[in-house]
């Protein structure tokens, strides 16, 4: 998509940006340069000021010095007094060398001579000669009358002969005899002003000038300068203009310093306050300038806002929304609402077919009418409409309690999508397609489509057993996998469907983690759980009263349900019926044993009722529930005192349970002890009476009897202490709810 818009905004706003940023940057650098300049100003006064100052002291000090040589040196002061002839030529010889001493421990004289009006005599360092062949003798004649006091005078020329080129030089006149107008003259060479000038601005910037009483350039930093005796002005003209001004009180003399000119940035900046006005006035049309291209680019908002405002109509939410956020706010949280509704839209989208699949998978699973057009749903969901066979696999996750306990439900998530996804992955390594759906909580739905039967038939148990494989290994967990069998049309297909969930309905008999198919069903009897309900009161029976034997009866129970195939709901029938008739007997036994079975033993066996999927599981759960609940009641019976002696008379009537005459009386005369006690110590150690316990034996060996002999019901009913054969078998109906003949009849009948 082409930034259209974007260029537009950019070339609208960028000029102005320049413009406006340029006049900035002129303002900026014009202030600056404003504030360079007074800093120049200031750093220029204080310049000259130093350097004033610095050539007054020179000055100063050469005019103190030759005041002191004129009253204290003694042999310039006998220059000026009147000697002997014949020592006069002596006299002037030391005042020669007391010159050329003064010159040589001061550099800044340039040139120092003496006067004598007496003979007319003019002295210099190297010379003794009369005033008529001196070269500044006019000097000496303009100066040599005057009573004014002298100070440093104006730049002038100095020449001693004719021979030498003249020098500039500033002089400083003293009086060595003032009765006679004698005098002392001392020159300095302006190049030595220049120099001190120089030392103290090195810099190539700015121009310092000694300008003299008259106004004409004394020295300078300059090198080079004319002799002319022009203004400062006139003499060079590239200077700029000046900046600072001191003037000496002892000489007279000015000092001017600035800032060399001759560039466009001296009138620019000259123009400082023109420009600043032209700078914000540049800054001031650009605002103006920002204000209509905004208005201009601001119509397009406008345009979505009237739209936005059209969508949304006049709800009250937007009306507030409207008053509290700015238009790019409010369009930008319009957006995000679409955005969310869209977002939200396709979701539900995906939800919807997810579901919508998945409903049509169930609806063809349970064997509901589908329509006319269900084959191109298929095929709409990638299933391609031309297949030959069907087969209905359903794989079950072993021990969903402990996987749903272990994982949380993020992890089950991940973990069920990874079964469901090897599942099609190895699917697509055979010669079929998969489509797979989780049914239940634990069981994966998986209808392959197989072109050909005979390829079905070939590939389908191995890819079950590859996938139960993988799973075994590579997860923490197993799976067993029912699979139902093949069928041609896809009427049938719940068919299939219903044959691989009654396959994992009896995982409980064949155990986790292997597959279930209908052969398996066929290779072994369904057994009725009605048939053990008498097993399991007896079994009830003698783990109340204390018998030993109970383990066998429990074990042989687990050995018989393992000779017939179980649904999952028949063993819990039977376990549920079971553990019913052992409350019922504990309920016999004293108070602490029942609060102790109902504490702990009680719940212990409907968890594992609630929670075991295999008829292993459940042995083995209720085997060491019961196990320790037992060692917990004979821990009980053995601490009681009459233990031994209950023992005693248990196992008495053991052995004489075929004794007619075997009643509460005999077993009085027997151990020597009253029949209401021995009643009742038998009732708190076993939870009956003593004749029903006497009963419950006797039909125990009964049903012995009739399981494993032929023995008539009158021979079996005198073995086990019954008389007349009536009287058993209204006791045996009593006890196990069916007569003695029914009993065996139907035992044979169940057996294997």
């Amino acid at each position: 998509m082409r930034k259209n818009w974007f260029n537009r905004l950019l070339l609208s706003y960028l000029p102005v940006f320049f413009v406006i940023s340029l006049s900035l940057l002129l303002i900026t650098y014009l202030t600056l340069n404003e504030m360079s300049k007074r800093s120049a100003i200031r750093a220029n006064e204080l310049l000259s000021q130093s350097i004033m100052q610095l050539i007054d002291n020179t000055l100063l000090d050469l005019d103190t010095l030759m005041q002191q040589q004129l009253m204290h040196n003694d042999k310039i002061k006998l220059f000026f007094q009147t000697v002997a002839p014949a020592d006069r030529q002596q006299a002037d010889y030391e005042a020669a060398a007391a010159l050329n001493d003064l010159m040589s421990k001061n550099p800044m004289i340039g040139s120092v001579y003496l006067f004598r009006t007496e003979d007319q005599v003019v002295l210099t360092p190297a010379t003794r000669t009369t005033v008529e062949k001196f070269g500044d003798k006019y000097f000496i004649g303009k100066y040599v009358k005057s009573l004014r006091p002298f100070r440093w005078l104006d730049k002038r020329e100095y020449q001693e002969h004719e021979e030498n080129p003249p020098r500039q030089v500033v002089s400083l006149i003293k009086f060595g005899k003032i009765s006679d107008g004698s005098l002392m003259v001392v020159n300095v060479n302006t190049d030595s002003l220049s120099g001190i000038i120089r030392g103290m601005s090195e810099s190539n910037l700015n121009f310092v000038d000694l300008i003299d009483t008259q106004g004409k350039v004394l020295a300078t930093k300059e090198f080079t300068q004319t002799s002319d005796g022009l203004k400062v002005q006139d003499t060079d003209p590239s200077k700029g203009p000046e900046l600072s001004y001191a003037r000496s009180s002892y000489t007279g003399w000015t000092i001017r310093s600035g800032i060399y000119s001759g560039n466009i940035l001296e009138w620019v900046s000259s123009l400082f306050y023109v420009w600043i006005v032209v700078g914000f006035l540049v800054i001031l049309a650009g605002i103006v300038w920002l204000v209509f291209v905004t208005r201009r680019n601001y119509k397009p908002i406008q345009v979505m806002m009237r739209r936005i405002s059209d969508y949304a109509g006049p709800s009250m939410k937007h009306s507030e929304l409207k008053d509290r956020v700015d238009e790019l706010q409010y369009i930008g949280i319009t957006l995000d609402d679409l955005m969310d509704k869209s977002h939200t839209l396709q979701e539900q989208n995906k939800e919807n077919l997810a579901y919508r699949k998945k409903q049509l998978f169930l609806n063809i699973m349970e064997g509901v009418s589908l329509d006319q057009n269900w084959e191109q749903e298929l095929k709409e969901l990638g299933f391609d409409e031309h297949h030959g066979c069907f087969i209905v696999v359903l794989t079950e996750i072993d021990g969903i309690h402990s996987f749903c306990s272990r994982y949380n439900h993020r992890d089950q998530h991940l973990l069920k999508h990874i079964v469901r996804s090897v599942t099609a992955e190895l699917a697509s390594t055979r010669q079929t397609r998969v489509w797979s759906e989780w049914v239940h909580d634990n069981r994966l739905g998986a209808l392959y489509f197989f072109e050909e039967p005979g390829i079905a038939e070939e590939e389908m148990m191995p890819l079950a057993e590859k996938l139960r494989h993988w799973v075994q290994n590579l997860l923490a967990f197993t799976v067993t996998i029912g699979v139902g069998p093949l069928v041609l049309q896809p009427e049938q297909i719940s068919a299939s469907y219903q044959a691989s969930l009654q396959a994992l309905e009896y995982k409980a008999s064949f155990g986790n983690n292997r597959l279930i198919s209908l052969a398996d069903l066929s290779s072994r009897a369904k057994g009725e759980v009605y048939k053990h309900l008498q097993e399991t009161r007896q079994l009830s029976q003698s783990y109340r009263s204390g018998d030993a034997d109970w383990e066998d009866q429990f074990n042989d129970l687990y050995r018989s349900l393992q000779s017939r195939l179980y649904t999952r709901e028949d063993l819990i029938s039977l376990h549920n019926h079971l553990l019913y008739t052992l409350t019922k007997e504990v309920a016999a036994l004293p108070a602490e044993l029942q609060q102790r079975w109902k504490d702990e033993a009680d719940g212990q066996l409907k968890l594992i009722l609630e929670q075991a999927e295999t008829m292993e599981e459940l042995h083995d759960g209720f085997y060491r529930v019961l196990l320790q609940a037992y060692t917990e009641m004979q821990e009980y019976r053995e601490r009681n005192n009459n233990h031994q002696l209950i023992q005693s008379v248990k196992q008495y009537i053991s052995h004489n349970y075929s004794n007619p005459d075997l009643s509460l009386m005999h077993l009085s005369n027997e151990f020597g002890l009253g029949s209401s006690y021995l009643s009742r110590l038998f009732k708190e150690a076993f939870g009956v009476k003593f004749i029903d316990y006497v009963v419950q034996v006797r039909i125990e060996k009964a049903t012995e009897l009739l399981q494993q002999t032929e023995e008539t019901i009158q021979d079996i009913a005198a073995t086990v202490g019954y008389p007349r054969s009536l009287t058993f078998i209204r006791a045996f109906k009593k006890h196990m709810g069916i007569t003695p003949g029914n009993y065996r009849k139907s035992y044979w009948e169940a057996a294997p």
